[in-house]
């Protein structure tokens, strides 16, 4: 890792991913002023290389911005201080190969991600010690290659994935901050990231499967009664499996539910005939349930669901 640029106050930023949130925060950072190198592929590569990154929103704003430079998989890079890793869950063991010249052999990957799983996978590669993990709450959709539509500003929650003092955490703070995203550093950030997924357990494979969003959901008895039966199971399921949550962490869930009329990227992705992040929410949910003998026969089912979804074409 550059001493220099972090004396001098320039991190060097990687992000791994140009979907939604990666495209985002690439154009933020790069907008900021920050050396930003981009791993993309394929055709949003080029989009990204030729026209930079547009991002329509929240409101009336709009942003444009070239990262420093955008690479491929297996393109020499000179090595960055801290990759922001965007990555779908799905495709979280390949790009940690994927991102191996951009990390180099110091720094530091702050995961991004859906789900509860990534970070150990990064840390098999990389180290606990190399690893920083994020929650990440922003309302954003890829609408082209090289074009995001933003309905909410980023707000990112993070800390060291191993609870140990890492002398970057601030530096990379005030980078987010700077770059405009709403960022504070956590130390029980593992409370954090189980906290979100309980939410996303129920929010998106309901709103994937329904079509709707959450409030419409919650309005019906039987959707109401059917979120809370998936937040219930994997909150059983997590604290089984020895979860660091608070006692408050279902009224917490519910409460956050009640106040929030939203969709999901899951549901987002299957109506743009991608792929779906559902072994992140409902498989995982399944895999802790079965390790541990609780049972979780609403999960089972709308997991199924969304398999038969996943699988069309």
């Amino acid at each position: 890792m550059s001493t220099d640029s972090v004396e001098h106050g320039g991190l060097r930023l990687g992000v791994a991913g140009a979907g939604a949130t990666g495209g985002y925060l690439a154009a933020a950072m790069a907008d900021a002023g920050f050396d930003v190198t981009l791993l993309a592929r394929g055709s949003t590569a080029e989009a990204v290389a030729r026209d930079g990154i547009t991002v329509r929103g929240p409101g009336e704003r709009r942003l444009h911005a070239r990262p420093a430079r955008t690479v491929v998989a297996g393109q020499a890079v000179e090595p960055v201080d801290v990759t922001l890793f965007c990555v779908k869950a799905y495709d979280t063991a390949q790009a940690a190969e994927d991102i191996a010249a951009l990390v180099g052999d110091r720094g530091l990957i702050l995961c991004l991600q859906n789900g509860i799983a990534n970070e150990e996978v990064l840390a098999s590669v990389y180290g606990s010690d190399r690893i920083l993990s994020g929650v990440l709450y922003i309302g954003a959709e890829r609408a082209e290659p090289a074009v995001i539509d933003c309905r909410t500003g980023a707000r990112i929650i993070f800390g060291s994935y191993d609870g140990q003092p890492n002398e970057l955490l601030g530096s990379v703070q005030s980078a987010l901050c700077e770059a405009g995203v709403d960022c504070t550093v956590e130390e029980s950030i593992r409370a954090a990231k189980w906290q979100k997924f309980l939410f996303n357990c129920g929010l998106n494979p309901l709103t994937a499967l329904t079509g709707q969003r959450l409030g419409q959901i919650r309005s019906v008895p039987a959707g109401r009664r059917l979120f809370e039966a998936l937040v219930d199971e994997a909150l059983a399921a997590a604290l089984a499996s020895g979860a660091p949550l608070p006692p408050e962490a279902r009224s917490t869930t519910m409460a956050t539910a009640d106040r929030m009329d939203i969709s999901s990227s899951m549901a987002e992705d299957l109506a743009a005939g991608r792929p779906m992040e559902l072994e992140a929410f409902t498989g995982h949910v399944l895999r802790l349930a079965d390790a541990h003998g609780v049972p979780a026969p609403h999960t089972s089912v709308v997991h199924a669901l969304l398999q038969v979804a996943d699988a069309r074409g």
